[in-house]
C-alpha cells in the first residue's frame, strides 16, 4: 500500500519481479472462481517453525511480552482477516508471527486505519507497522524502514477488459476506483495534467469497496498494488488485472526513529529467516515469490 513515488535507487532492484508477476497474471484467465470477495477462505497461514532461529528479542518487547504490529487489514493477500473472523492473516501476518515466535513472545496485530498508522507509531501505541507500507524519503523522515518485499503498481479491470485498457494512459476519460492515501492516487492526478479528458476518481477508504465498484461496472478500473489487484482478480467474480506492473519499489516494516534495538532485532530476524527457508515458504505460501527479496 503505497503513497508516494518509490526511492529510485531502490526501485532498480525489482524489475525482474515486475516481468514475474506479470506473467502470472496473464497465465490465469479462467473464470473458475465463483467467489465474489476477497475474502481469505483458501489460505490461512503458511506452516513455517521459527522457534529455532536462534535469535534474541529486544528488551522492551521480551518484558512486555508481545509484539504489537499495525496493519490496514483490507489489502489481501498481504493484509486482511480469515473470512467470517476478525483474525489477520497474510503475508505480513505469516512474517510478524514468524518474528515473534523467534522472539518467544506473542504477535498481536491491530486493525489500523492506513492513514493513521503512522502516527500510531509514532505516538508509542504499536511497536512497528506491517501494512505493505512502501519505502519512501517522505516517510523516512518521521520512521525508519527494514525493506522485506517488493511491489508496484497494477490496474483491475472488469472480465474481459470491455473498454481495452492497457495502461494507465488509457483511463482518460473513465472512472477510477482507489483507496485513499495510496500512491495510486498521485498517479491518477499525475495522469490526469496528460488527458484531454480528465479521469474521474472515486475515493474509498477500504480497498475492497474500491474492487467492488470495478465488479459491478460503476467504475472501468481500480488502480491499486499489483500483487493485490492479480489476487482479487482470482478472487472477485467478473475482475481481471490488464498490463504490467510498474513504478516498482520495497514494502518496508516501519520502526521508530528512536527504537534501534527493535529495527537491529528485525534486520537480524529477517536475515535468518531468508537463510533458513522460513521466508520464502511464506512467500511461496501465497504465491508471491516474485515479490522476494534478493
Amino acid at each position: 500500500m503505497r503513497k508516494h513515488r518509490w526511492l529510485m535507487a531502490l526501485g532498480a532492484m525489482t524489475a525482474i519481479a515486475a516481468l514475474a508477476f506479470a506473467a502470472a497474471a496473464c497465465g490465469d484467465d479462467d473464470d473458475d472462481d465463483d467467489g465474489d470477495d476477497a475474502g481469505g477462505a483458501d489460505l490461512v497461514a503458511a506452516n513455517v517453525n521459527c522457534k529455532d532461529l536462534g535469535l534474541t528479542a529486544p528488551k522492551r518487547i521480551k518484558d512486555a511480552g508481545k509484539l504489537v504490529v499495525g496493519s490496514d487489514l483490507s489489502y489481501a493477500p498481504i493484509d486482511f482477516t480469515k473470512e467470517g473472523t476478525s483474525t489477520p492473516i497474510g503475508l505480513d501476518a505469516d512474517i510478524a508471527n514468524c518474528i515473534a515466535q523467534a522472539w518467544g513472545v506473542k504477535a498481536d496485530i491491530q486493525n489500523t486505519s492506513f492513514d493513521a498508522i503512522i502516527p500510531s507509531l509514532t505516538g508509542k501505541k504499536i511497536d512497528l507497522i506491517m501494512s505493505a507500507m512502501s519505502v519512501t524519503e517522505e516517510r523516512q523522515k518521521e520512521i525508519n524502514f527494514v525493506p522485506y518485499f517488493t511491489a508496484g503498481s497494477g490496474i483491475l479491470v472488469k472480465k474481459g477488459n470491455p473498454d481495452k485498457i492497457a495502461s494507465i494512459a488509457d483511463l482518460c476519460g473513465k472512472t477510477v476506483s482507489i483507496q485513499v492515501g495510496t500512491v495510486q492516487i498521485d498517479e491518477a492526478e499525475e495522469q490526469n495534467a496528460k488527458c484531454k479528458e480528465k479521469i474521474k476518481v472515486s475515493k474509498f477508504e477500504q480497498n475492497t469497496d474500491a474492487i467492488q465498484e470495478v465488479a459491478s461496472g460503476r467504475a472501468a478500473a481500480s488502480l491499486m498494488d499489483y500483487p493485490v489487484a492479480a489476487y482479487n482478480a482470482k478472487k472477485v467474480k467478473g475482475t481481471e488485472v490488464v498490463g504490467e506492473q510498474y513504478n516498482t519499489g520495497p514494502y518496508g516494516i516501519g520502526v521508530r526513529k528512536d527504537d534501534a534495538e527493535v529495527k537491529d532485532a528485525l534486520d537480524k530476524a529477517l536475515k535468518a529467516m531468508m537463510e533458513k527457508g522460513q521466508y520464502a515458504a511464506i512467500l511461496k505460501y501465497w504465491d508471491l515469490e516474485a515479490g522476494a527479496l534478493k
